[in-house]
């Protein structure tokens, strides 16, 4: 993943949710004031600091994390070691473009900021669900399949608590219940 990418990701992911959690909850501002020097940093010309690579121990928890409270407290630095696991360690490989998260690098835009917001808690779901089954077959094989798989279960999650339809996520939901889904992580990962 490129500079940008990690920028955006980190923006979208981790700290507007806890900025908009601050407003609605007078205890969150201790996390997002603990949250943002880790932001600044990972922003940080790579020179000037050597990339921290989360261990697989951690990535597994903080997935873990995820996969039980995909929206809660914890949620936010559990994405981050996400993040910075798949972007540093050389054990995940993964290949993010359109066919792989249309919700994010498509043609369609979000509707709202906090679609863009949901977008990219989505993409983290992606990253999370590709990485814990690149992890357990023991070798970094791009596994579209299994990111999908996560990322429509915590769309679930997201739709029932605010409402929200992702028209990209609602073809992989109609794709899945015919049992498409194999065959286009097959497609998806054709040059």
């Amino acid at each position: 993943m490129n500079t940008l990418i990690s920028r955006i990701l980190l923006a979208g992911c981790i700290l507007a949710p806890l900025a908009q959690a601050a407003e609605e909850n007078a205890s969150a501002p201790a996390a997002v004031s603990a949250s943002a020097p880790a932001a600044a940093t990972a922003s940080a010309p790579a020179a000037a600091k050597a990339p921290v690579v989360p261990s697989k121990a951690e990535v597994t928890k903080a997935i873990a994390v995820l996969e039980n409270t995909f929206l809660g407290d914890e949620a936010p630095l559990a994405a981050q070691t996400v993040m910075q696991f798949v972007q540093y360690s050389k054990d995940v490989s993964m290949q993010l473009s359109p066919k792989t998260a249309p919700w994010v690098f498509g043609d369609k835009p979000a509707a709202s900021k906090a679609e863009e917001q949901f977008r990219y808690m989505l993409l983290v779901a992606y990253m999370a669900g590709n990485t814990k089954a690149q992890l357990a077959a023991g070798k970094p094989v791009d596994t579209p399949l299994a990111g999908w798989q996560f990322a429509l279960k915590s769309y679930d999650i997201i739709k029932k608590k605010n409402k929200v339809k992702i028209a990209e996520l609602e073809t992989l939901k109609t794709q899945q219940a015919k049992g498409q889904l194999p065959a286009l992580a097959r497609k998806a990962l054709q040059k």
